[in-house]
């Protein structure tokens, strides 16, 4: 049944786009001219077309692909891309992929939309996995209990040790902070900033209960909160975009640069 209603939406929003996506062209494409030039779509517009409050409209701008407006909305603390095609009878939100490289133009544009100040978190706290002298290095929040984190932080050691100038500073998070054992393994972490009960509390293994009195771990679970993040991991770049997930270690280097 499940699947049966997957193919149907899959049908459906392939029905709905179809005569929008087929006179759309890549606008990186020199020998198409802009059709932004000679149409206009504004924030009254658009707060009309899609029922919602002009204030909640941040920008509007020609999108990814030639035949449609992007409409960034402010929802629930973040900024988010929505589309309008230039009829402006068809308004979608989803994810637009560039074919010829997998790339996530829609994702991208989100993590862009949703820069944070890198300078206003602090890092006293955090548990640094490699070079603790780098100028710039990737903030990670993550939870011994995910197995994602857990994940992730396979790929933090293999990127380290294959650039031993990257650097990544860790903020253990428990996603349910009224778990007291697992609050007590994050803190057990931040106490020890050598990473050996981080790696034993990512591998399972009993930890020490914390041998120190620290607001290290409060602190990340209002830093979460601040910055609207979802879940675990969750990373804040050195540019000051957000992504959350596992990444592999190529992929984490190349965010550092």
């Amino acid at each position: 049944m499940k699947q049966t209603f997957r193919v149907f939406l899959l049908l459906t929003t392939i029905a709905v786009l179809a005569p929008v996506l087929a006179h759309t062209f890549d606008k990186n494409d020199s020998t198409v001219k802009p059709c932004a030039s000679c149409h206009t779509f504004t924030r009254e517009e658009a707060a009309s077309l899609m029922g919602i409050g002009v204030d909640n409209i941040i920008e509007i701008l020609p999108g990814p692909v030639q035949g449609i407006w992007e409409v960034d909305l402010a929802v629930g603390g973040k900024v988010h891309p929505a589309y309008v095609d230039y009829s402006k009878k068809n308004a979608f939100q989803g994810q637009i992929i560039r074919i010829s490289d997998k790339q996530n133009l829609t994702r991208d544009r989100f993590e862009d939309l949703n820069r944070v100040d890198v300078s206003s978190i602090s890092l006293k706290n955090a548990i640094v996995i490699g070079n603790k002298s780098a100028k710039k290095g990737i903030i990670v929040l993550t939870d011994p209990s995910c197995p994602y984190c857990k994940k992730l932080h396979e790929a933090i050691k293999e990127a380290v040790n294959k650039d031993p100038k990257a650097a990544f500073y860790v903020m253990p998070y428990p996603r349910n902070s009224a778990n007291k054992a697992l609050y007590d393994k994050c803190l057990a972490a931040v106490c020890d900033k050598s990473g050996k009960i981080l790696d034993d509390a990512f591998a399972g293994k009993e930890v020490p209960p914390p041998t120190c009195k620290s607001s290290a771990v409060d602190d990340a679970i209002s830093l979460a909160s601040r910055l609207k993040i979802p879940g675990t991991p969750s990373m804040v770049l050195p540019d000051g975009r957000m992504t959350s997930g596992y990444h592999s270690a190529e992929d984490l280097l190349k965010m550092i640069k």
